[in-house]
């Protein structure tokens, strides 16, 4: 048994209750569907839509500038690159990933399964790396002593104490873990892997529907066999679409199934890309289906404003909150801070940006060597002081104004 069939065994799904102890559940259990498919993980993460949001969601999180700021008395807050965590989350998590991939991995498991955990090694007291774990392997427990983590290894389980995991989830009704989206999705995907199963056998066929032969005589067993071999030999084949069907003796072939266009099958499989996407929150526009219309706006600047609100918000408040919370001593996250910059992913147009920039820099709110920083040019001398329009005056002191300026 693979990694990905074992994994709602091995977390125990069997209901959503929220027992006072035992194993917690991320969602439904069976991977049977109405459709009469069995969708395991690894079965989901081949419709193109789930791999879609997978990969959309999971690079632009990981790809955004994640750093630890320290709070000044003043209220503003500074970069802090000597702080520990930052080692920790932007220079080296591990011995194995770099930062980016690190935060892949477990955004990636937060999106599939609902869940992404990580075991925080230590030397002394302080935390020195973040190794993830494979979310199907993992079972958490409630019990009276608090919470344990739960791992499946080849020798044995591993219990881990609460203390000892990085848990980055999802949504959740009680807290402990977060529900998975892959459970809850497997009827909407075992719909989506019929319509595709279907399609690829009416390719194999020739795109023909469910023939019957018909004879007007009884056949024995290895006549029957021979005859529906010779078919599927002669004309059940992408390859022979189009080629004519020569009957013999009488026997007759007749269509008893339902056309493709019949069922819809275009319009189901489009179909499809919307139901999945909505278990992720992400737009048809952003699964390469266009067809439709989006309520997110026409500019490129819109969209991208609309997919921080609304998609990748929730994703990047848990990582800030399980970082802080998890990582940080109490006495510090008054503080210390842990924040995404997102100023690169609302990027306008040149023209919106240079009418933001320049209203910014003509009010005195950025100087222009902060403009040039976010341009990613360099510095120049005199552009760190903050400069204001002051050509305009009261109207009832313009003839001192122009008196001024004669003189």
């Amino acid at each position: 048994m693979n990694l990905f069939s074992r994994a709602l065994a091995l977390f125990g799904l069997g209901g959503l209750g929220n027992p006072d102890k035992g194993a917690q559940s991320t969602g439904p259990a069976s991977r049977e569907t109405d459709a009469g498919i069995s969708v395991t993980d690894e079965r989901a993460l081949q419709i193109s839509t789930v791999w879609a949001c997978a990969r959309i969601i999971t690079q632009t999180v990981a790809g955004l500038p994640l750093k630890v700021y320290e709070r000044l008395d003043d209220g503003r807050q500074e970069v802090d690159r000597n702080h520990p965590l930052n080692r920790l989350i932007n220079v080296s998590p591990n011995r194995y990933m770099t930062p980016k991939q690190f935060r892949a991995a477990m955004t990636l498991q937060r999106v599939l399964w609902g869940n992404g955990y990580a075991v925080k090694e230590r030397i002394g007291n302080r935390v020195v790396a973040l190794t993830p774990l494979r979310p199907e392997h993992v079972e958490v427990h409630r019990g009276e002593t608090g919470t344990t983590y739960h791992y499946a290894t080849d020798r044995g389980p591993v219990v881990y104490a609460q203390e000892s995991i990085l848990h980055l989830k999802g949504f959740s009704p009680d807290g402990i873990v977060g529900l998975s989206p892959l459970s809850f999705a497997r009827r909407q995907m075992g719909i989506t892997v019929s319509a595709d199963t279907y399609a690829a056998k009416a390719f194999a066929n020739g795109g023909m529907p469910i023939i019957e032969l018909r004879y007007d005589k009884i056949l024995k067993a290895d006549q029957r066999k021979e005859l529906r071999d010779l078919y599927k030999q002669q004309h059940a084949s992408a390859f022979n679409a189009g080629e004519p069907i020569i009957s013999e003796a009488g026997v007759t072939a007749q269509s008893i199934g339902i056309p493709p266009d019949d069922m819809q099958m275009l319009e189901s499989r489009r179909f499809s890309v919307s139901e999945t996407g909505r278990f992720y929150g992400v737009p048809n526009h952003m699964l390469n289906d266009t067809t439709g219309s989006t309520s997110w706006g026409s500019g490129l600047e819109q969209q991208n404003i609309a997919f921080l609100q609304y998609v990748l918000k929730p994703y990047l408040e848990e990582w800030e909150d399980v970082l802080m919370n998890s990582l940080l001593a109490p006495r510090d996250r008054e503080n210390i801070v842990v924040e995404h910059t997102v100023e690169g992913l609302m990027r306008g147009d040149t023209k919106t940006r240079a009418e933001f920039y320049s209203t910014m820099a003509q009010n005195g709110l950025m100087t222009r060597n902060e403009i040039r920083k976010k341009e990613n040019l360099p510095s120049v001398e005199g552009g760190d002081d903050l400069t204001v329009q002051v050509n305009l005056a009261p109207i009832n002191e313009l003839n001192q104004v122009g008196q001024s300026n004669v003189a």
